[in-house]
């Protein structure tokens, strides 16, 4: 039996399968919305193709091509759906179980960005005892999930109760435009705000700093030219309404360091502020949380963490090294697939036999 889990984004498709292979695509959903069957289609391929059941979450649905999250949604399984002819498709909810897409699309705002919390149902295993913190970094933003005695405790349910009690904070480790980050910058003794406009991201700040890896092929960035550091040094001088021949290249990357410290205080002040919250909340009376880390972005909440001193948590654990793969960057769509295959076999048994119904009398019993 094969299980896919496809995590469908604003700006990327997550595609995993049960036993860690994984897959991400690119896909501007606001401007492609209409292509997502067909993109499900085209890359559903090689040890992605055919899956047994499809488990399906979502953060797609807040994309502005949609006039709600309602539709979003409506429109997120019916694509999904229309992708997989004959195959049963199943959806994450934040109440913490799986939908048919018929009853999916009733539920909207438990469907609505429920990604986090199926990532949060399956990495909490990894610490069945006591507080632990999930910290998850992506292309656009942050999820920071409580965890106790294996379960997600989180303050928020969706995201605008998420964003209140920093359980999800709008910076990621490519996405984010660099005016969301800081306003200004000290350049040569001087403070300079920053443009409010999309003219750099932090990938182009990760460029500079050489912790991206240059790719003449990437035209994803704030002005459509390459992911290169002379293309990334010339967007991020904009941010200061000059080019490079104003500034020069160390001054590129002192700004490039101070925007990249921001983001790093940041997201310590999010961790701080769940590490307190489990705290009096008596989850955390009896030992300090194992700090459990994802995400394309972890190299960020590595740096976060260092800021904090050790006596305030136990341990921290890689996602990465949980896996015989390494599946962070597509770690929702992985534990949407984990989930789906150990929690909706019963769904295949009207149209298996006895053999395969024994099978699943014995998996269930090993749960």
């Amino acid at each position: 039996m094969h299980f896919l889990g496809l995590d469908i984004g604003g700006a990327n498709i997550k595609l995993a399968t049960h036993d860690g292979a994984v897959r991400s695509v690119p896909f501007a959903m606001w401007k492609q919305y209409e292509q997502l069957t067909a993109t499900l289609i085209d890359h559903c391929v090689g040890v992605f193709a055919n899956p047994t059941m499809i488990g399906l979450t979502m953060t797609a649905e807040l994309a502005d091509c949609f006039p709600d999250k309602t539709a979003g949604v409506q429109f997120v399984v019916n694509a999904t759906v229309a992708a997989f002819p004959g195959k049963p498709v199943r959806v994450w909810m934040t109440s913490g179980e799986f939908a048919e897409p018929a009853d999916a699309v009733e539920l909207p705002l438990l469907v609505a960005a429920a990604n986090w919390h199926a990532l949060a149902t399956w990495a909490a295993r990894a610490a069945p005892v006591g507080p632990a913190l999930l910290i998850d970094i992506g292309s656009t933003t942050t999820d920071i999930i409580p965890l106790y005695q294996g379960v997600p405790v989180s303050e928020g349910s969706c995201d605008i109760q998420r964003l209140v009690h920093s359980e999800l904070l709008y910076t990621g480790a490519t996405r984010t435009p660099v005016c969301a980050v800081a306003k200004s910058v000290e350049v040569e003794g001087l403070l300079i705000p920053l443009a409010a406009e999309l003219f750099a991201t932090m990938k182009d700040v990760r460029l500079i700093r050489g912790e991206l890896p240059e790719d003449p092929s990437d035209f994803d960035t704030a002005d459509g030219r390459p992911a290169t550091r002379p293309c990334a040094a010339s967007r991020l001088a904009h941010m200061l309404c000059c080019d490079t021949q104003e500034l020069d290249e160390q001054q590129i990357r002192q700004i490039a360091d101070q925007l990249h410290l921001e983001q790093i205080q940041q997201v310590e002040a999010g961790i701080r502020n769940r590490l307190e919250f489990l705290k009096t909340q008596q989850f955390g009376a009896s030992s300090n949380p194992v700090l459990l880390i994802s995400g394309s972005g972890r190299d960020l909440v590595r740096q976060a963490i260092q800021r904090i001193d050790d006596t305030e948590y136990s341990s921290v654990m890689d996602l990465s090294k949980m896996w015989k793969t390494d599946i962070t960057d597509c770690a929702c769509a992985f534990a949407v697939a984990r989930l789906v295959s150990e929690r909706c076999l019963d769904d295949l048994l009207p149209t298996q036999g006895f053999v395969q119904k024994a099978f699943t009398s014995l998996h269930q019993s090993f749960k």
